[in-house]
C-alpha cells in the first residue's frame, strides 16, 4: 500500500468529488481550520477521471487506482 499519499471521496452537491493529498503539500491552514469544509476550501477536488488521471501520472497501474478509488470512497469526508 502506497503511504506517500492519502486519498478520500467527498459527495458534493455537483456529485462525488475526489481529493488526493500529499502530505508535504498539505497547506498549513488546513491543520487549523475550525471544520472540513475551511480544511478542504483550498484543496483540488476531483472528479473520478481526474482523479484516475493524477493517479495514472504518479506511476500507478490501473489494477493500482481502482484499488485507490475503492480506499478514497471508503473514507468519505463530510464537508456539512
Amino acid at each position: 500500500m502506497r503511504t506517500d499519499f492519502f486519498v478520500g471521496s467527498i459527495p458534493t452537491p455537483e456529485g462525488e468529488r475526489f481529493l488526493i493529498l500529499q502530505p508535504d503539500q498539505i497547506p498549513a491552514s488546513f491543520f487549523f481550520a475550525p471544520s472540513w469544509q475551511e480544511k478542504l476550501r483550498d484543496l483540488p477536488l476531483l472528479t473520478e477521471e481526474g482523479f484516475r488521471i493524477q493517479l495514472m501520472d504518479r506511476g500507478l497501474s490501473c489494477n493500482e487506482v481502482d484499488y485507490q478509488l475503492e480506499r478514497a470512497r471508503g473514507l468519505h469526508l463530510s464537508v456539512r
